[in-house]
């Protein structure tokens, strides 16, 4: 299994795909970025009774379009709700998950019937009914997004969801689908810690999802403590570098007596087949003085 797929992606690599995040959105969405993920968030929290107004759907809903395959019709239909009907239907979605949160239960949007609240309104289906959602409980609930829903359903059986698979799995708007993602985000939560916030998954499985990066392809993955990778990789490089050197100096070192040998060699064999002139008295081979005392020859002795 990858090391970046969600049921397997360590904290550290979770935050440095989701620092990507910035770089990867168009710069022609940053103002729309700005108001999904903290404008409206910031300002639906400060109400005494949270509801959305049918420009903050609006925006939402644009934001939304924008960030996938924009369908003009699905914003007219959006466009033709009343503004009583919007802030009706969403704050009785946000009163049935605060309910939830009393009884300290998981904030689950399916299960406290909230989306079927949503999906009431025209152009609304279960994804952009989730957008609307994730924007009162960003911690908590997230979006049903299309690169989240393939990240949590990656290693999921080539079927399920529609067909194909990866970042190509088609995709089913329907709650049972969005049910998985929610499950899955949870359970990613609960293993990297609470602090890490749905909204993040969001943005990390949009990273992964516009980069195309395989998640199939096997990693092994460590901890590094700041500093440590670089050292390690000096260590490595000099490593290499000496044992390349050291094997250079060794092949040298083997020429060149393989050179002196075939030198000796050919020295020994020309002055074996030196041809002897007639008449010629071989050359005596140099020996020693003779020891003063001594008979320079032992032929006269019998």
């Amino acid at each position: 299994m990858s090391h970046l797929q969600i049921k397997s992606i360590s904290l550290s690599s979770f935050k440095e795909v989701l620092s990507r995040y910035p770089a990867t959105a168009p710069e022609k969405l940053k103002g729309l970025d700005a108001l999904r993920y903290d404008t409206i968030p910031t300002d639906l929290a400060a109400k005494d009774v949270p509801h959305l107004t049918k420009d903050e759907v609006e925006t939402l809903v644009e934001w939304k379009l924008k960030h996938g395959t924009y369908r003009p019709k699905l914003l007219a239909l959006v466009q033709s709700n009343s503004a009583d009907s919007i802030v009706e239907a969403t704050t009785t979605a946000f009163k049935k998950l605060q309910s939830l949160a009393k009884d300290g239960k998981p904030l689950d949007p399916v299960q406290a019937s909230s989306l079927p609240t949503l999906t009431k309104l025209k152009g609304i289906g279960p994804a952009t009914a989730s957008l609307l959602l994730s924007a009162f409980s960003p911690d908590e609930i997230p979006f049903f997004s299309d690169e989240l829903f393939r990240w949590c359903c990656w290693d999921a059986d080539a079927g399920k969801g529609g067909k194909g698979g990866g970042w190509k799995r088609q995709i089913k708007y329907q709650p049972k689908e969005y049910a998985e993602i929610v499950s899955v985000v949870r359970s990613l939560r609960l293993r990297l810690g609470t602090d890490l916030r749905a909204v993040d998954a969001e943005k990390v499985a949009y990273v992964l999802g516009k980069e195309g990066v395989d998640l199939d392809a096997d990693g092994d993955e460590e901890e590094v403590v700041a500093g440590e990778s670089k050292e390690k990789g000096d260590d490595s490089k000099a490593t290499a570098e000496k044992k390349a050197s050291d094997l250079e100096m060794k092949v040298t070192e083997k020429k060149q007596a393989k050179n002196s040998n075939a030198t000796t060699k050919k020295a020994i064999v020309n002055d074996t087949n030196q041809p002897q002139r007639k008449g010629a008295k071989r050359k005596a081979a140099d020996s020693k003085p003779p020891v003063e005392g001594t008979r320079k020859s032992a032929r006269t002795r019998k």
